[in-house]
């Protein structure tokens, strides 16, 4: 069945014992709720790490016997290359992420489960 085409979308959702916020909603805070790692499995089957920004949050609705939901995140990720879109600092071992380098591919949706805050 296709999803019903009303969408509620959200400003904050909580996942993994995080609370995600998107990055409009985060203007003015003093926190930064918005930053999202993504470990996956890119080219060469080499596992990545990739960090983005929320942009979004939605939920889909299925019709249908039973009623399904599916939430979503949309974010805006940066490149993971080593040495071009991250670098894992020498000292501390926490990753510095270049964000003026997006990501090239059009991939901006994933599942919250999928995801832990950085």
């Amino acid at each position: 069945m296709k999803p019903i085409r009303n969408v509620s979308m959200w400003t904050a959702y909580r996942a993994n014992g995080f609370k995600f916020h998107t990055e409009a909603c985060r203007v003015g805070k003093k926190t930064y709720n918005c930053g999202v790692d993504i470990c996956g499995i890119g080219e060469g089957d080499i596992e990545n790490d990739y960090y983005g920004v929320l942009k979004d949050i939605i939920q889909l609705e299925y019709v249908g016997e039973p009623f399904k939901r599916c939430v979503l995140f949309s974010c805006e990720r940066f490149d993971p290359a080593l040495n071009r879109g991250t670098r894992p600092h020498k000292l501390s071992k926490l990753v510095e992420v270049h964000h003026t380098r997006g990501y090239r591919k059009y991939d901006p949706f994933i599942f919250p489960n999928m995801t832990s805050q950085v």
